[in-house]
């Protein structure tokens, strides 16, 4: 059976654009060029699949333009800092049991006090005042309410704080996996490297530009029966020009 033509003008067009990313960077000899290779190409092809696997930024053809060649000009030595997941695991679920248990209290109080409770809160509503037990309600009702948001804030920042400290390690050790394993249940370390590229870029405009870059590169490492190493994942890329209040064009 024949291909359609379609199909056959869009893996060329993929592999040129491999092919054109890997010549440019071909003989740099770094072992960061595989990656930046793949990232730029298939940025510049908005191949959201292959970008899900590699990176947590994108580089937007349409706003930022693309890479056609790049050479890699250094690498910074591995920067190593503690891994906070496990910790920050354990903070989550604690949160969570407290909420658990707020709330149940909250039900019982609320079962026992109904009547009195429907009282306050149409008293409120109209703003008058209410007396004898129902003030007593009123009162440990709205700490109630007050207690119980706290609660829930907390939930909330403990969720946000694991999610930022894990999305990263997730997608180094686990991305791609049919097996992911719970990162959560360990310690470990997360390493980082810098990567300065010279790049020619062509703009959304179609003019084209010398820009200078960095990379950085991050991956996790898991302390388990036995060390667990992920990938290299493409963590952040700045325009130097930019970000020294140059001219980005």
């Amino acid at each position: 059976m024949c291909r359609p033509r379609s199909s056959i003008t869009d893996l060329l067009a993929v592999s040129l654009s491999a092919l054109t990313l890997a010549l440019a960077a071909g003989c740099s000899g770094f072992s960061e060029q595989p990656i930046l290779n793949q990232f730029f190409a298939a940025s510049r092809l908005r191949d959201n699949t292959s970008l899900n696997n590699i990176t947590m930024v994108l580089f937007e053809p349409r706003t930022q333009g693309t890479v056609t060649t790049f050479d890699i000009v250094s690498v910074t030595p591995e920067r190593r800092k503690p891994l906070a997941i496990k910790t920050l695991a354990e903070a989550h679920q604690a949160a969570k049991a407290d909420d658990a248990a707020f709330t149940k209290r909250k039900e019982e109080y609320q079962n026992e006090n109904l009547e009195a409770i429907q009282r306050v809160l149409k008293a409120d509503r109209e703003r008058t005042k209410v007396k004898g037990k129902d003030a007593e309600v009123q009162a440990t009702w709205s700490k109630i309410v007050h207690d119980g948001a706290a609660v829930s804030r907390k939930v909330t920042e403990a969720k946000r704080r694991l999610a930022g400290e894990s999305g990263l390690v997730d997608l180094s050790i686990n991305g791609g996996s049919n097996s992911p394993l719970d990162i959560t249940r360990y310690d470990g370390e997360l390493v980082s490297k810098d990567v300065m590229i010279n790049a020619v870029v062509k703009l959304p405009s179609g003019d084209t530009a010398q820009k200078t870059f960095i990379v950085t590169l991050e991956r996790a490492i898991l302390k388990a029966d036995r060390e667990i190493t992920g990938r290299w994942i493409i963590a952040g890329i700045k325009d130097t020009a930019a970000a020294a209040g140059g001219k980005t064009s």
